[in-house]
């Protein structure tokens, strides 16, 4: 590897230029559920388990894996003789790309072949692919062994860019990139996910190094100049091997930075943005050349080249992705006596409040639990009654639980009228609001017991108030309360269905006070509201009678309100005898008794409010 950092500035040697280009850094596809966040080391929460991948790897130059579908493709010096015998002679000394099939896990299934399209007499790889556009771009060398007469190592190769799609089942080079020279060297090429947007390595004059990173972007099929990616990628010495990874990231390797931990570390970055690029770390990184990381879409596994067990000889390895793990411990306690609370139930949720697990605490209150490193959790518990706050938690952290004795209240808003449960009703008490839900519930847990006074309220309903009795409320139990909401509308009728009297009377029994102080309570929280008090009979007995009884029945009602202070002025009582009766049972009509009991009814009438 140590020719491979500096071919691209002296251009001198063959064999420099191509390890140049088969260490290609390929296409980061990323890692789908695992990390979310670039603000950190990418690869701070991973753990690693790492094997040479033995059936892919031979005794020559196996390098730069990268992912064609669910394919396995990478890049090798041909250990097979291939071509005449100019190319045998030199067949060492030059890379095709290869494909084998992998299973779930990344172990390759099937024999490793030659890709349909390659194996010609030059240079041909490493290479990116883009999965929208179906291109693969490669690096290719301007040497066809069997066109020229000196061979390779007589003269010095200029790779550059090429740009092929599969036609019949064989890759075809189906544009060269337009920015190829004689005079300077373009190799590794990574293709964003888009395909509109190219980063390579190149020497050409003008940068800060050996080699430096450019860009060039395509608009209407025509690629921009290429422009240097500036001095926070680039280095005096060699940058190399960009990939695209995910959220914006950008990968690559060099050899010019302080922070490396071999001859040739893995770098990342937010593509464009003015972070400093930090290094991969000693997990991936070895004293040694590493490059050509390659992760799979799943997460689970990717593939890498090293020369760590040999500097002559470079291998494909296996890399399987573990999240790290750690501790998250706590105590839970009483909030009361700041005792230690034993056997209660410790929860466990990540930041979108999924419960991932739970666990007792222990005699002194205390808890643990092993998490994947970097998550978002947050922890709460409860025993009998008692509950604590939701509290945020990171690994190892050090969490306190304060069990509260919690007070439940169940409030429920309904339609006066139909019983219907009324949603989106506010409840107010002092500078707290809540709204019910599709139920009409509103639920609600304290942590004290308090003295308020609740406002009920729905837009085209009269509000309500009570208080709410602090002593009403006991800890580890629920409390509940139903209000009645009075529709605002004049001229609405509201049959009142609990309103008795005594048979042929009309002094009300004491079953129909709850709801005519309902009633009184309306009246006192809208004291503009005027009402009509109508009551009504029957068709049995004289038309006369029945007009004087319902009169009768409706002063009673009124007296009733005024007694509970509501001023007569609001009030208006009217009989109205059986003028209007809801059903066919008039004079003469045969009917039953349930029958006549839906004409026997007491309503008020809103008449201004």
């Amino acid at each position: 590897m140590d020719q491979s950092k500096n071919v691209l500035a002296n251009k001198s040697k063959e064999y420099d230029m191509i390890r140049i280009s088969a260490t290609i850094f390929l296409l980061f596809i990323g890692l789908p559920h695992i990390l979310k966040s670039q603000t950190s080391n990418f690869f701070d929460y991973l753990d690693f388990r790492i094997t040479p991948l033995a059936s892919v790897n031979t005794n020559e130059s196996d390098i730069s894996p990268f992912f064609v579908d669910n394919e396995l493709f990478f890049s090798s010096i041909r250990d097979e003789f291939i071509g005449d015998a100019q190319r045998q002679e030199q067949n060492a000394l030059f890379y095709d790309i290869y494909r084998s099939e992998i299973d779930e896990k990344g172990n390759p299934v099937t024999e490793r072949q030659l890709v349909p399209g390659f194996g010609n007499l030059y240079h041909e790889g490493p290479a990116a692919w883009c999965k929208k556009t179906g291109e693969m771009f490669v690096t290719m060398s301007d040497i066809s062994i069997g066109s020229r007469r000196r061979s390779a190592k007589q003269r010095a190769v200029t790779l550059g860019l090429r740009i092929m799609k599969k036609i019949d089942g064989e890759w075809v080079v189906t544009f060269d990139f337009p920015f190829n020279s004689h005079d300077y060297n373009l190799a590794h090429p990574a293709i964003n996910q888009s395909g509109d947007t190219l980063v390579f390595s190149s020497d050409m004059d003008g940068g800060f190094g050996n080699s430096d990173l450019y860009m060039s972007v395509r608009k209407e099929g025509q690629w921009s100049t290429p422009v240097n990616l500036g001095d926070k990628i680039n280095t005096p010495g060699n940058e190399m091997f960009p990939t695209f990874g995910p959220d914006g990231m950008l990968l690559f390797s060099s050899d010019g930075r302080l922070t490396n931990y071999g001859r040739l570390d893995i770098y990342h970055t937010i593509f464009l943005s003015e972070n400093e690029p930090a290094n991969l770390g000693e997990k991936i990184n070895s004293s040694d050349d590493d490059f050509g990381l390659a992760i799979h879409p799943s997460g689970k596994f990717g593939y890498f080249s090293s020369n760590r067990y040999s500097w002559k000889k470079d291998d494909i390895f296996l890399v399987e992705f573990f999240r790290s793990m750690e501790n998250i411990r706590g105590k839970v306690i009483a909030d009361h006596n700041e005792e230690a609370v034993q056997d209660a139930i410790v929860y466990l949720e990540d930041c979108d409040g999924n419960q991932i697990k739970s666990v007792l605490s222990g005699y002194f209150g205390n808890f643990e639990f092993e998490v994947p490193r970097g998550g978002c959790y947050q922890i709460r518990a409860d025993k009998e009654g008692s509950e604590s706050e939701l509290v945020s938690a990171s690994g190892n952290e050090f969490v306190e639980l304060r069990l509260k004795r919690i007070i439940s209240y169940q409030l429920t808003v309904t339609d006066f009228e139909s019983g219907n449960a009324l949603d989106d009703a506010q409840m107010s008490c002092g500078e707290m609001q809540w709204r019910s839900d599709a139920a009409g519930e509103i639920n609600i847990k304290f942590d004290s017991i308090f003295d308020c006074r609740v406002q009920v309220s729905k837009a085209g309903y009269f509000d309500d108030t009570f208080n709410l009795d602090p002593g009403r409320f006991v800890s580890g139990t629920e409390t509940t309360d139903t209000v009645r909401l009075f529709k605002k509308e004049i001229g609405r009728k509201f049959l009142m269905k609990s309103i008795d009297y005594y048979i042929d009377m009309w002094r009300l029994m004491p079953r129909s006070e709850p709801e005519l102080d309902q009633l009184v309570k309306l009246m006192e929280d809208n004291p503009t509201l005027r009402i009509e008090i109508s009551a009504h009979t029957d068709s049995r007995m004289e038309d006369q009678y029945n007009m004087w009884l319902s009169q009768k029945r409706a002063d009673s009602v009124a007296e009733y309100l005024v007694q509970k202070g509501i001023a007569k002025e609001r009030i208006v009582a009217k009989g109205y005898g059986e003028t209007r009766l809801l059903n066919h049972c008039a004079n003469g009509v045969i009917c039953t008794e349930k029958q006549h009991l839906v004409n026997r009814r007491t309503e008020f009438v809103i008449l201004k409010y």
